[in-house]
């Protein structure tokens, strides 16, 4: 159990780093001269970056959970593991989808201009 952890701990930094490398540019202002519309810009790259991680990793789930069915021969545990990632992955999707639509319906009303539609 513990090397199993051990390696998903390794495989998890190393999917970690080129997001890290992705992240740069979040801030739009230096740090002296930020505004309401830097502020606006911050949230709306930070809600794009966290999109753009949340639905690749969902579909790699998808698959690890469509891979444990498909080979599940009969098994009724992986085929309630694989059930349950399925139902898991679905919901957080799902949240983080709305969120998403949420906090951008904020900003739309907050911003006379369209800009932000442009996502």
């Amino acid at each position: 159990m513990k090397n199993y952890l051990n390696k998903s701990l390794v495989f998890l930094i190393l999917m970690g780093f080129p997001t890290l490398i992705f992240a740069e540019g979040l801030v739009p202002c230096d740090g002296l001269n930020c505004d309401f519309e830097a502020l606006m810009e911050l949230v709306q790259n930070v809600l794009k970056y966290i999109v753009e991680i949340t639905v690749p990793l969902s579909a790699i789930m998808f698959a690890y959970a469509g891979f444990l069915y498909m080979t599940s021969q009969g098994s009724l545990d992986k085929r309630k593991k694989a059930n349950q990632i399925f139902t898991n992955v679905g919901i957080g999707l799902f949240f983080v989808l709305a969120a998403w639509l949420i906090v951008k319906a904020i900003l739309v009303g907050l911003k006379s201009d369209t800009s932000f539609l442009n996502f």
